[in-house]
């Protein structure tokens, strides 16, 4: 305890900075899954356990029979059954239809309509407000239809537009006989809930009960697909950071440690000498770093806990993403707060186990090093590392296992890269200083900022943490804004590229039965719908050109609706059957012109060769083709047709009620995903902003974390220093003069920090983005912004150090021993 007295501001800001990030990574992981929490428990309020529901449209003549419901019930993927019917039926006391479900005793349509009671031929469930009309209490009996029932449960009010309507649950047989009698027809049930089995693709199963009556319609409990997707891949972007926010943490900590134990380490040889033990000096530093750790942590997570609610609410507010403020995850946040001890305590072991593996002498000797050892090693490694990482770039990009490899060979080159400048930097930079910034900031700067670099070259290895500190803040800005940028620019000009039409309509699953034609033909009778053209997925044939085989990816589309919407040139004559029209890249490719005339193939699965479909006509050549297509052949056409349905190209002049219209259809064709231009514009922001809002949190903390690490250490660098500066002093050195070396040196620190960091996030971008090469987007003014708030902080702060140091008496400070 009284070494941590001794050192206290040191300690304090450990605590503080590993509270700071604890904090946050508490907070965005927590929010991140209460943010899926709170989507699934609103799509079991909505659906229940139910994945599906079956059933015809009320205008329809068709009834679900016995025998479609047990075809249904057959299918190896359903797992649950459970048959509703829905009437309305008179409540004698109010003389007034009344909507009613007929449901049978088992958790699907128990979850769906929230009741828990298993209802016989004589009870009912009705809703609160009803039952409070009625002046109604459990265990009363009701009559409806002149007939009594008993009550034996109500539910909450249904959460609908306006007035919520009134609702009686009958069992499912008494509800289907007032039917029955009514129409005087064998309905089984008016829908069914469908639970599938597990791992089983719901739009399959929907597709597959499609088949058995194409009139049927299918209503799929899902969340919304963008929603999903976006909370997933903001999950993961969570992840991500939390993990980088613990290594600059960690990087910290680190050098705070090393900084403790540098003014320990006399102490400990004194101890050594005195005859303690390896052991024991090793547990009392193992005992100080987890002391450290946890503090700090168990003040982050108690932070966390008073704060979520208003933290919550605040971040829903501005990324628009719901959440349940009120819920705190303890266990999630005590799992997440002992990874992250263990993740910095495993940093802290590194010094902690250097420091106790010395003898005495050696421990002062360590003390005032000042150069690497196994410098050729490390310039050999750093060179191996390079040269390796320089061989995985280039593999990425030319050899054929690219698009499977690709990705994780760009990712190990990446750390490869950090991983040499890590191993080199310490040793290139003193060389640098002395041969660039000695001479050239002597004439530029003065004799001061020539002392300043003087002294720093002895002591790049006991600060080279805080370099890295700085670097690697640096790294994570420019990667993360340069990333998120490029992204959103691409993103925009894909969906761009994508939006041939302000609507489009997708299946989403790849063994679509939809009749293209048909589909169109529906599309197309609709009242905002302008013009449509249809595009099927992409098929594989074989031309046989100047003697060689050429694979060919076609589409099979409506030539004349395409025309008709401007999505290609008009044809100057009628097309005929064999017609193909091809893309400007694929025709130079392949030597094709108009006019020419082609054999063209495609394999039989069947026969196991590629069967001859006959020869086909170039009559014409596009600059481009939809969905990267190699050549369009008509819908006329009846020997290429190895397609299926793949996408509607819809415009209307009236978007909004369009896709209103269009939304309707999803019970009809419950695989389609219906998007349009402007939307998806929207969300594609949204999205960004979302994550751009949570990085900059994040970089607002780190910077935060990161000033008073740096701070904290080079203060402490600094007063170690004031003997010197005692003596500089007495041999005349003013004030400002010397208030110009403490600043010349403490920002030539950062400085040097930022330029390498921005380099080195820049090139370890660049190399993560040739994934997928696109516009190369960097964020100027986030890595201004942090550049600028880093050498300002330094400047104001140790000013004001500065001052202090001048202020203190000649003949004492040339007494200190620094220590």
């Amino acid at each position: 305890m009284r070494l941590f007295k001794a050192n206290k501001f040191i300690v304090f800001s450990s605590i503080l900075s590993i509270a700071i990030s604890a904090t946050l990574v508490l907070s965005m992981v927590l929010f991140s899954f209460n943010a899926q929490n709170t989507l699934k428990n609103q799509m079991k309020q909505a659906y229940g356990e139910m994945d599906l529901s079956v059933g015809f449209n009320m205008d329809q003549s068709n009834v679900l029979t016995p025998k479609l419901v047990n075809e249904i019930v057959q299918n190896k993927k359903v797992n649950k059954v459970s048959k509703v019917s829905i009437a309305h039926l008179n409540v004698n006391k109010m003389d007034t239809a009344i909507y009613t479900v007929g449901a049978e005793n088992n958790y699907l349509p128990k979850s769906r309509y929230h009741f828990t009671e298993d209802l016989n031929e004589e009870s009912v469930v009705m809703n609160k407000g009803l039952a409070k009309v009625l002046h109604a209490k459990i265990g009363d009996k009701i009559l409806i239809e002149n007939k009594k029932y008993t009550l034996v449960e109500t539910v909450d009010d249904l959460t609908a537009t306006g007035s919520a309507p009134d609702m009686l649950i009958l069992n499912q047989k008494v509800v289907k006989s007032y039917i029955q009698a009514k129409d005087n027809r064998k309905a089984e049930a008016t829908y069914l809930l469908i639970k599938a089995k597990n791992n089983v693709n719901t739009l399959t199963l929907a597709n597959q009960i499609k088949s058995y009556d194409k009139d049927l319609r299918i209503d799929i409990a899902e969340q919304d697909y963008g929603v999903k997707s976006n909370l997933q891949s903001l999950h993961l972007f969570i992840v991500v950071l939390s993990v980088l926010v613990l290594i600059v943490t960690s990087l910290i900590i680190i050098s705070n440690f090393e900084l403790l134990l540098y003014k320990m380490r006399n102490q400990f040889a004194i101890m050594r000498s005195l005859g303690a033990s390896t052991k024991q000096i090793s547990k009392i530093i193992m005992i100080q770093s987890t002391v450290i750790n946890i503090t700090g942590i168990s003040l982050g997570f108690i932070l966390n806990f008073l704060s979520q609610r208003t933290l919550y609410s605040w971040v829903e507010k501005l990324f628009n993403i719901p959440t349940t403020p009120s819920e705190f995850n303890v266990g999630a946040a005590i799992s997440i707060s002992i990874l992250a001890f263990i993740v910095i305590q495993l940093f802290l072991f590194v010094p902690a186990y250097r420091s106790t593996k010395v003898l005495p002498l050696k421990t002062m000797e360590e003390n005032e090093k000042l150069n690497y050892s196994y410098s050729k090693v490390r310039v050999t490694l750093s060179k191996v590392l390079v040269g390796i990482a320089v061989f995985l770039i280039i593999g990425s990009q030319v050899l054929p296992t690219r698009g499977t490899y690709g990705p994780a060979m760009l990712l190990i080159s990446a750390v490869l890269v950090l991983l040499a400048f890590v191993l080199v930097f310490p040793i290139w930079l003193p060389k640098i200083l002395e041969w660039f910034f000695l001479p050239y900031g002597q004439r530029l700067f003065g004799q001061e900022f020539y002392i300043s670099v003087k002294n720093l070259i002895p002591q790049v290895r006991k600060n080279t943490a805080i370099i890295l500190m700085i670097s690697s803040l640096m790294i994570i800005a420019v990667f993360g804004s340069v990333t998120l940028r490029t992204i959103q620019i691409s993103q925009l000009e894909q969906l761009k590229k994508d939006f041939a039409t302000p609507i489009l309509i997708e299946t989403r699953i790849d063994n679509s039965k939809i009749n293209s034609m048909e589909f169109t033909k529906t599309v197309e009778e609709l009242s905002g719908v302008k013009s449509v053209s249809n595009f099927s997925t992409l098929g594989l044939a074989e031309l046989q050109t100047e003697g060689k085989k050429v694979d060919m990816n076609y589409a099979v589309v409506d030539l004349k609706r395409l025309q008709a919407q401007g999505l290609m040139a008009h044809l100057n004559s009628k097309t005929p059957s064999n017609g193909l029209i091809l893309s400007e890249r694929f025709a130079q490719q392949s030597h094709l012109k108009v006019g020419r005339t082609v054999p063209v193939g495609e394999f039989s699965n069947e026969t196991q060769i590629v069967d001859s479909k006959g020869t086909f006509k170039v009559i014409a050549i596009e600059k481009q083709l939809l969905n990267n297509a190699d050549a369009y052949v008509d819908w006329n056409n009846q020997k290429l047709l190895d397609v299926i349905f793949y996408t509607l190209y819809v415009d209307s002049e009236h978007i909004k009620n369009t896709v209103n219209e269009l939304e309707e259809l999803k019970s009809q064709y419950p695989e389609i995903k219906i998007s349009n231009y402007e939307q998806s514009v929207k969300e594609a922001n949204k999205m960004f902003y979302q994550r751009w809002g949570i990085f900059i949190l994040v970089i607002a903390t780190l910077v935060a974390s990161t000033m008073v690490g740096v701070f904290n250490s080079l203060a402490n660098n600094i007063y170690s220093k004031r003997k010197e500066f005692a003596v500089l002093r007495a041999m005349g050195v003013t004030p400002k003069g010397l208030r110009k070396v403490i600043l010349s040196q403490v920002n030539l620190y950062i400085g040097i920090g930022l330029i390498i960091g921005i380099i080195m996030g820049l090139l370890t971008t660049f190399i993560l983005l040739l994934v997928d090469p696109g516009e190369f987007v960097i964020d100027y003014k986030v890595i201004i912004t942090v550049s600028l708030l880093m050498l300002a902080g330094s400047t104001l702060i140790f000013w004001f150090v500065g001052n202090k140091i001048l202020s203190q008496e000649l003949s004492i400070e040339l007494t200190n021993d620094n220590k």
